[in-house]
Formats: C-alpha cells, structure tokens, sequence
C-alpha cells in the first residue's frame, strides 16, 4: 500500500462492560416495563356520567311561586291606600265645613209690613172711618137744631162749632187710622218672626242633619280604611306565608339536590379510581421492585484487534520493520 491512503489506526484492545439483573426479578422488570408502555399508550377515557345535580321540581316551584309573589305585590294594598286618600279628602272637606251659615235677619221695614200686614186691616179702618163720619153727621144735625132754636143758625157762633166739629173728626179718623195701622203692623211683625223663628228652626236641623251625615260618613270612612288596614297587613301575611312556603320548598329540593350531587361525585370519583386503577398498580409494582435488594452483575470482556500480516511475521525488529513498510 501506498503512503497517501490506508484504513485508520485501529485500537490495539477494547473493553466491553455488560451488567445484568439476576434472573429471578428479570422477568417482573420487563414485565413492568410493558404495562407502562402500553398505559402510556391508552387512548384518553372521557367521563360521560353527568356531573352537576340539575334542579328539582321543588326548587323549580319555590322559584316559581317567589316570582308570582313578587309580580302579585301586597294584596290589599291598593286599596288601602285608596282608603287612605278617600279619607284625607273627606277630613280636609269636614276642616273646610264651619257650620250652617244662616240667612240675615232682615228688617221689618214698610215693603216687609206691607207683605206680612192683614190685607182686610183697611176694611175695617174705613167702617170704623164711615161709622164716625155717620156719627158726625148725626151730631151736626144736632147742633143745626141747636143753632135754630137759639137763633145762632148761620152765625158766627156755629161757624166756629162747625169748625170745631170738624177738627174733632178729623182727628178722630186719623186716630181710627193709626189705631188700625199700628194693630196691622205688630200682627205683622208677630207673624214675621214666627216665620223667621220657624226658618231658623228649620234651618237647625237641616244643619244637624248635616252634621249627624257628615259624623256618620266620617266614621264609616274611618271604619273603612281600618278594614282596608287590615286587609293589606292580612295581604302582607298572606305574602310572608307564601315566601317562607317557598323557602320551605326551596330548602327541600336543595337537600334533595345535595343528595343528588353526593350520588354523582362519587360515580365520578368511582370513574376516576377505575381509570386510574392500573397505573396505581404499576406504581405500586414498580415501588416493590424499587423495594427489592438487587445487585446487578457486571460481566467485562476485553477484545484485542486482529492483525493476520502481523501474526505471520512474528515478532522482533524484523517483524516490525516489515510490517511498518508494508503500512507505509
């Protein structure tokens, strides 16, 4: 062979080291050693039970009838505030009410005494007038006789009697006159106050009756909004009874639920101890074998390289001499 090229140098001698498990525990590595690869290999085994407790028909209703309760308000309450308002109302309508206001008296004047005055009063004032107008006349005739006999008959002297006479029935008619009046106007006024005394009296009691109908009305209104007082806190019992039934409810179905819940958990706990099952045991395996006292052995065999031109030429300077030139 030429200088330029050649094979590398080889070692003159190696080593190989080998170490082994004893044979009694060989078996049970391999062995785990395949399960764990085949776990690892397993396709992922996803949980199709159910997780989560769905809400029962108790809760559903609970809920249900607090929404209804809520929607519905305070039975009664409407109208007790109607109550309320109808009854401020009527209070402030009997604050503005200040009593029967009567009409005024009025005077007694002379149209007023002319309405009330006997009609037929005048009638009778002109007979008494006619009857003293008549007694006149017959007195004249009297003092003519008189004149006649003592020759005084057109005279001065019965001129002045004449002239008396008639003053005299002068008077005396317009007393007849007074009298008759004065006679008509306190009737009339009598029966003027009697008419007015009977208004008022009537008057009196219309206001009493008003009064009586306005206390009564008040005290049904007052009566009224009690009742509707009670029927709201009635409502508003009613309500407290309807939520505290609803909670009663809800407190059912929620045991329930927490019933139902434990029973999935623990079907979904099962699941994941069945999963898990076969790699606890191969931990648990390989912790055992972990446990056991083994002592690998150790087995080295050396290898020395093979020369077959140097094995023919034997040893010595000339061997080497003629080996060299052969490798050079």
């Amino acid at each position: 062979m030429g200088k330029g090229g050649g094979s590398p140098a080889q070692p003159a001698s190696q080593t190989v080291t080998q170490t082994n498990l004893p044979d009694y525990v060989k078996g049970d590595f391999q062995r785990l050693l395949a399960r764990s690869e085949s776990e690892s290999k397993a396709a992922y085994s996803p949980y199709t039970g159910q997780r989560i407790a769905a809400p029962g028909q108790d809760v559903t209703a609970s809920e249900a009838m607090v929404r209804t309760a809520a929607g519905q308000g305070i039975q009664g309450l409407p109208a007790a505030q109607a109550a309320t308002a109808a009854n401020i109302a009527r209070a402030q309508q009997g604050q503005q009410f200040q009593g029967t206001q009567f009409g005024p008296a009025g005077e007694f004047d002379a149209a007023m005494a002319q309405k009330y005055m006997d009609p037929f009063m005048q009638n009778v004032v002109d007979v008494q007038k006619q009857q003293a107008i008549l007694e006149d006349a017959r007195q004249k005739s009297g003092r003519d006789a008189a004149a006649v006999q003592a020759g005084a008959f057109g005279g001065s002297r019965q001129a002045v009697q004449e002239g008396l006479a008639q003053e005299a029935l002068a008077r005396n008619l317009a007393n007849i006159q007074a009298t008759g009046s004065q006679q008509a106007f306190g009737q009339g006024a009598g029966l003027y106050e009697k008419d007015r005394a009977a208004r008022m009296s009537v008057e009196q009691a219309q206001a009493g009756e008003r009064m009586a109908a306005e206390k009564i009305g008040l005290g049904a209104a007052e009566l009224g909004g009690q009742q509707a007082a009670q029927l709201a806190e009635l409502g508003k019992a009613a309500r407290a009874g309807d939520v505290e039934a609803a909670q009663l409810l809800e407190g059912i179905g929620k045991s329930q639920m927490a019933r139902e819940q434990a029973g999935l958990d623990t079907a979904y706990e099962d699941f994941v101890r069945q999963r898990d099952y076969p790699r606890e045991q191969i931990q648990f395996m390989s912790s055992v074998l972990r446990g056991v006292p083994v002592a690998p052995s150790t087995e080295s065999q050396k290898f020395q390289s093979y020369n077959p031109i140097q094995q023919a030429l034997g040893t010595g300077i000339a061997g080497l001499s003629l080996y060299k030139g052969l490798m050079g």
